[in-house]
């Protein structure tokens, strides 16, 4: 399963039991669109957002697609060592430059 999968399945499940947290309290009388207040329209209304924002997440699109991207493991793994391959590449020309600046002043301090 892909990570955008996964989000997908969370944003749904969210947004259908905010939606029927909002129900269930509407019908015990604890919410009532007759007194709006902000936590009486939230709850629903997240739950909408969450329930449109499930499928788009799911295809890796939106601005949780780079979150939760749409690869499987094998994508992943190899995005993964690409990235530590060039994060060993920069320390290594790091390593480089110190030892070229450890050099330079070493034969700086034996001149004077």
């Amino acid at each position: 399963m892909t990570p955008a999968a996964s989000a997908q399945r969370l944003l749904f499940g969210t947004g259908l039991g905010l939606i029927l947290a909002s129900g269930l309290a509407l019908g015990t009388g604890l919410l009532s669109f007759t007194n709006l207040g902000v936590i009486s329209v939230a709850f629903p209304v997240i739950g909408v957002f969450c329930l449109i924002l499930a499928p788009i997440t799911g295809r890796g699109e939106g601005f949780l697609g780079s979150i939760f991207p749409n690869e499987d493991k094998t994508a992943i793994v190899s995005r993964v060592e690409a990235d530590l391959a060039w994060v060993k590449k920069d320390v290594e020309i790091g390593d480089a430059w110190a030892q070229l600046e450890e050099s330079v002043l070493s034969n700086d301090i034996e001149e004077e």
